[in-house]
């Protein structure tokens, strides 16, 4: 049993990653902490994780409110492009972008009293050595922790966290992957920590070299198949919202199906096994303005000039999509089946 925290953005792959998460048998879920980001702010970010715990019976699982802006962040127009994305989509999609990212509804429960950073810190010190922190969106929650508790690197288990492109292209400049890009100052700290962790680039995610990871319509038919006969409402959910994230996915960024870079990132907490990586390598964020803004830079090679820093950082470098993907549709199809 492997415990993990989730900090998320609650983009549409969080949503997937925080039921894997919460549905899998092989993890146990501390608690979600939320952060602002592509889904907007953080109440909004905030609500949509209670309601989809919600509608997978989960209420049990603790969803603690965190950092409402980056450390630094970058101009409020270029903050916002990615909540607005799906205004560039109108004249293609009209209508069926109405269930991309809608304003949430008042969730059933309210948040978990006490702010995401003091539950990182507190839930770790708790369990020295046992809490794997997973961070699927910015890294602005785990870089406060570490501030206000500098030995909490040291009492983690691991972290996993979905950042960074170096053969890919990036999502957000041709440079930079949005998480990271989204709070550098953020991610340098975190990456600078003395905490073993692996790096989930867009490269093992976001590029159809690994196109058996993406979600396709023939997986969602095969969810569909597998909770046959069993009220499901998660995989009803998936059925009913997931198809315009496949075509947005295919039509705008060319990929052949919605990749699932933050399920990735939580499955490695289970299987580590699912990609190769690097050895351990130091690496960086640029922080300067302009388009390398948000760029993380792995210390490889021989340089002449002096630099570097904790060799903490294996980054992922291939994946098994298929197996990863298998393990998902099966873990969804758990919903709606008794207990062990």
């Amino acid at each position: 049993m492997q415990r993990i925290i989730l900090d998320v953005d609650s983009a549409g792959d969080d949503i997937l990653a925080v039921l894997f998460a919460a549905a899998h048998p092989d993890l146990r879920l501390e608690g979600v902490t939320t952060t602002i980001g592509a889904a907007g702010p953080i109440k909004q970010v905030t609500d949509v994780m209670l309601n989809n715990l919600s509608l997978a019976g989960k209420d049990d699982v603790p969803v603690h409110a965190g950092a409402w802006r980056p450390i630094v962040g970058n101009s409020k127009q270029d903050m916002l492009a990615p909540v607005h994305f799906e205004k560039r989509l109108t004249a293609r999609f009209g209508d069926r972008l109405k269930v991309f990212n809608p304003p949430a509804p008042e969730p059933k429960r309210k948040a978990t009293p006490g702010h995401a950073v003091d539950f990182i810190i507190d839930t770790v010190k708790s369990a020295p050595g046992e809490i794997t922190l997973v961070t699927t969106g910015p890294t602005t929650n785990a870089a406060l922790a570490f501030l206000q508790e500098p030995r909490l690197p040291s009492l983690l288990k691991s972290m996993l966290v979905l950042g960074g492109n170096f053969s890919t292209p990036g999502n957000i400049t041709p440079l930079s992957e949005y998480n990271i890009w989204a709070d550098p100052e953020a991610a340098r700290i975190v990456l600078n920590a003395e905490v073993d962790k692996i790096l989930v680039p867009l490269d093992v995610c976001e590029d159809n070299r690994v196109a058996d990871s993406m979600l396709t319509r023939d997986d969602l038919a095969d969810m569909e198949a597998l909770a046959a006969g069993v009220a499901n409402p998660v995989v009803e959910m998936i059925r009913t919202v997931f198809p315009i994230y496949i075509d947005i996915w295919r039509d705008f960024f060319g990929l052949v199906g919605f990749p699932m870079d933050d399920v990735i990132t939580v499955a490695l907490a289970i299987d580590p096994g699912l990609v190769a990586t690097t050895a351990p390598l130091f690496a960086d964020v640029v922080l300067e303005k302009g388009v390398a803004r948000g760029q993380v830079v792995a210390y490889r090679g021989h340089q002449i000039l002096p630099g570097g820093g904790p060799e903490t950082t294996r980054i992922a470098t291939g994946l098994d999509g298929r197996r990863f993907l298998d393990m998902f549709k099966t873990t969804m199809a758990r919903y709606g089946q008794p207990a062990a």
